[in-house]
């Protein structure tokens, strides 16, 4: 049975992320050797039937032709909720469904007890 998981903020091949002056910067030398984690942490957690919402952010300052050679890579149906970052290079990417804004998402909290939850992406201030 296929799980329902999200992520988010994933920023593939953006390599202003590696900056120092980031709040937290990342421990790669280079966008793809921190891309190729990302990929190898997220197929380790995520099952090729599994359902995913990305809740934005996907990748940025990329081509389309890197961030779809990414996607592709990646286990699990994947849906995106478009994030600030996702105008344009989000929306020309394959996605298991329509990009949205705003998604309720019917999570099982407990085996009795099913919730709808509103996710979107908002910027950081």
């Amino acid at each position: 049975m296929p799980r329902t998981l999200f992520s988010a903020d994933t920023h593939f091949g953006h390599r202003g992320i590696l900056s120092p002056r980031m709040p937290r910067p990342r421990p790669f030398d280079t966008i793809e050797a921190h891309d190729e984690a990302l990929v190898a942490a997220w197929n380790k957690a995520v099952r090729p039937n599994d359902i995913v919402w990305h809740l934005g952010d996907f990748a940025y300052k990329c081509g389309l032709d890197y961030a779809a050679a990414v996607q592709a890579r990646l286990h699990g149906r994947i849906h995106l909720i478009r994030g600030n970052h996702d105008h344009g290079l989000g929306d020309r990417l394959q996605w298991a469904g329509p990009v949205v804004d705003v998604q309720r998402v019917f999570v099982r909290i407990h085996p009795a007890w099913t919730a709808g939850v509103l996710f979107r992406h908002d910027a950081a201030d």
